[in-house]
């Protein structure tokens, strides 16, 4: 078993370096993710080869830590890739709570808060930690489906609310969210002394490696066809024009026939300007240089026949309603 982990630990550190390596914005959530992937597999590597009780306690917290801010930074990710806005606040408030949840299940072999008695035995050549649970062990199963409820409720709103890039989107985010889930309430119920989660997470990089490569492809042809385009010269009081909401921008969507006339990578670009987002938000949250996002603009200027952001919303506005 330790042979297992092992691999899954030399393939968490291998992802998280292609991630690092195709990934030039470093996107700071999924960089988290892919982190607290490599951590978490690296502790469960180190727990299976432990021959005494203290090194596995430790190298347990070290999966702990790993595992508590895992889902943290795949809810941000999910947030970001959906659209959804929240206060500024939240990661801080977040951090702090997954600093707690990290405390209390590190107590272990300190305080029997979290493990009554924990003994290490070994089972069939590798490590593993017998535990007598204590009163605020049930907390941690109430922290992760706390989480992976609000994975999915942001999906679900998110796609209600047509605010998510593209559908792609929306179903690969879905289907990383409730393969985790079903794992998880699978391990939970054969109570396997094997941590199925090490692998369950790295399929979950898998996928949104995948989707990483979707969101890099999406527009790569147009980006390519109008590398020849010029930049925008003429200027963009942002801050002075007024977004569109998500009705108005549907009304405009469907109802200014010019539209139709641009690319799907562009019209994702356009529900982005009518938003007023400035343009490396944009380039963040669709993974793409801000140079890519000026030839999408141009473009859709162009063929929507106006010369900047101001003459935009003003044609847009006859379509609004």
């Amino acid at each position: 078993m330790s042979t297992v982990y092992g691999i899954a630990m030399a393939v968490s550190l291998i992802m998280t370096g292609v991630y690092y390596r195709i990934d030039k914005r470093h996107d700071k959530w999924l960089g988290l993710l892919f982190a607290s992937v490599a951590v978490c597999d690296i502790g469960y590597f180190l727990l299976s080869l432990s021959s005494t009780l203290d090194a596995a306690l430790w190298s347990n917290r070290i999966a702990y830590l790993g595992s508590v801010f895992l889902p943290f930074s795949l809810l941000m990710m999910i947030m970001n890739l959906s659209r959804f806005t929240h206060t500024k606040w939240l990661p801080k408030i977040l951090v702090a709570v997954n600093t707690v949840m990290f405390f209390v299940a590190a107590s272990g072999g300190i305080l029997p808060i979290y493990y009554k008695e924990v003994t290490l035995e070994f089972v069939n050549g590798y490590s593993v930690l017998i535990k007598e649970y204590g009163p605020l062990h049930p907390i941690y199963k109430v922290f992760l489906f706390t989480y992976f409820a609000a994975m999915v409720a942001v999906i679900a709103y998110t796609a209600i609310k047509k605010t998510v890039v593209s559908s792609k989107h929306t179903v690969f985010l879905a289907f990383v969210v409730i393969g985790n889930i079903a794992i998880w309430l699978v391990e939970n119920m054969i109570h396997s002394s094997f941590e199925f989660l090490s692998i369950s997470y790295i399929v979950t990089e898998g996928m949104i490696l995948f989707l990483y490569s979707i969101l890099q492809d999406y527009g790569l042809t147009e980006a390519v066809k109008k590398a020849e385009e010029p930049p925008v010269q003429h200027s963009e009081p942002i801050e002075a024009i007024k977004s569109f909401s998500n009705e108005q921008i549907e009304s405009i969507m469907k109802s200014w026939a010019a539209v139709d006339t641009l690319s799907q990578r562009e019209k994702e670009v356009l529900r982005f300007l009518l938003e007023n987002k400035k343009r490396k938000v944009i380039a963040d949250t669709l993974f793409v240089t801000e140079s890519t996002i000026k030839k999408h603009t141009a473009a859709i200027y162009r063929k929507l026949e106006t010369a900047n952001r101001t003459e935009l919303f003003d044609k847009a506005k006859k379509y609004s309603e």
